[in-house]
């Protein structure tokens, strides 16, 4: 696995070597071999890209390598030994990300497509390797003179983060299909009308983690008032159909539904007072029944809300903070629908002009909502609420404007009944990135 990373890393650093300079001051024009070659032909073909971020193409890369010392999600405490054999195991680790971008305009579009892959490797425990990939293609758009959106269809498969699955023992893949479409259109005035639409199909490989598989539909309406570009209100309806596609496996096991709606409405006031502090809040209610689009009366609701605060306190020290509580899809519990309350806090301080340093801590409770979930078996014990706590430090070099390095910490300790599972992660990275 060391090995393997080694010439990854010194491809990254050979391909930097072109970004000497900052991007901007860098011209294609300006190349010995291009410029005088070309005189007369660039009023017959399209003039070449004054800069490495107009090029339609650009490539982009990462290699990792570092420690995780659980990287097969396996718990301690009173109840481990139901569940898991042994203590945790922890193992070098490499991850490794070779991808492209692709962008290019046309009228009042704008096409893009992104494609990565990469694997994650770990020394001596080779039967664990997993590869990981994630691509999307879309348009940016605008129609006519009022009307703007986006069309995007994604596709995501990557190992679920510390803490957010439930199988131990294993690496859960978790693999995410998407399609979305947002569309804004100026009415009178400030007011615009925004309609968004998509769908999801969310696939787990672990098999406790696949009772909580699923497909989801939505549609979204609502209204915009902007006042200016930093000072906006929005209201959105959003009615969504979730489909859970593996619940008649799981067995003796009443409270999961295979089919459920929900209907939200928030309210999202985003406001930047000057150019040093941004906030962003949002509150609403979600209320939810046991069908696949229904209309009829909620079954119970749920309020909802979120806070997001960023100051820049000086020229180098940037802090922010966020509290929210939301309905989501179950990832961490067992459930037909999670409820997350999340806090965090973060800061990055530019050190000099090539070093910043940055922090962060966070504390999440997650539990289940609409009707709550009863199993007989140990299984039970994922039906509990979760507490997760966790805290981590970075590093940041920039070597050149394209490639950077970063040296990262991050610890993670989740509690679930009489379940403990704590992850420490230390990974020194390389990142190759044209802008």
């Amino acid at each position: 696995m060391i090995r393997g990373a080694v010439l990854p890393l010194g491809a990254i650093a050979a391909l930097a070597g072109l970004a000497a300079s900052r991007a901007d001051e860098v011209s294609l024009a300006s190349w010995p071999l291009v410029s005088p070659a070309l005189p007369a032909v660039t009023e017959v073909f399209p003039r070449l890209p004054e800069n490495w971020r107009d090029l339609p193409l650009q490539l982009h890369m990462t290699e990792s390598a570092g420690y995780n010392s659980n990287f097969l999600n396996i718990p301690t405490g009173a109840g481990a030994s139901a569940f898991a054999r042994g203590r945790p195991v922890g193992a070098m680790q490499s991850i490794s990300t070779y991808g492209a971008s692709f962008k290019n305009e046309v009228g009042g579009q704008q096409f893009f497509a992104d494609g990565s892959w990469g694997m994650y490797r770990y020394l001596n425990n080779d039967r664990y390797n997993t590869a990981h990939s994630s691509a999307d293609i879309g348009d940016n758009f605008t129609y006519g003179s009022k009307c703007a959106g986006s069309l995007k269809a994604s596709y995501n498969s990557a190992p679920s983060l510390p803490g957010q699955q439930l199988g131990v023992n294993v690496i859960n893949t978790l693999t995410t299909v998407s399609a979305n479409e947002n569309a804004k259109c100026f009415i009178s005035g400030e007011f615009s009308g925004i309609l968004n639409s998509g769908y999801t199909d969310s696939q787990n490989s672990a098999a406790l983690d696949k009772v909580n598989n699923y497909r989801s539909v939505f549609v979204a309406a609502g209204v915009s008032y902007t006042i200016s570009e930093t000072n906006s209100l929005q209201v959105l309806a959003t009615l969504t159909g979730t489909d859970y596609t593996n619940r008649q496996a799981a067995v003796n096991t009443t409270g999961l539904v295979e089919k459920l709606t929900t209907d939200q409405i928030m309210a999202t006031y985003t406001k930047n007072f000057g150019p040093n502090l941004a906030l962003s809040a949002q509150f609403g209610v979600l209320g939810h029944e046991n069908d696949y689009f229904g209309v009829g009366v909620p079954k119970g609701i749920v309020p909802q809300y979120s806070f997001n605060v960023q100051w820049a306190a000086t020229p180098k020290l940037s802090l922010t903070a966020a509290v929210s509580r939301l309905a989501s899809a179950p990832t961490t519990v067992l459930s037909n629908l999670q409820i997350t309350e999340n806090a965090t806090a973060g800061f990055a301080y530019r050190a000099t002009p090539k070093v910043t340093v940055g922090g962060n801590i966070v504390a999440t409770y997650s539990t289940g909502a609409a009707t709550r979930a009863f199993v007989s078996t140990i299984l039970n014990t994922y039906t509990q609420s979760q507490r997760t706590f966790g805290g981590g430090a970075n590093v940041k070099y920039e070597i050149s404007p394209f490639l950077t390095a970063n040296l990262s910490y991050q610890y993670t300790r989740s509690v679930q009944s009489t379940l403990t599972y704590n992850t420490s992660l230390i990974l020194l990275a390389l990142n190759f990135n044209p802008y």
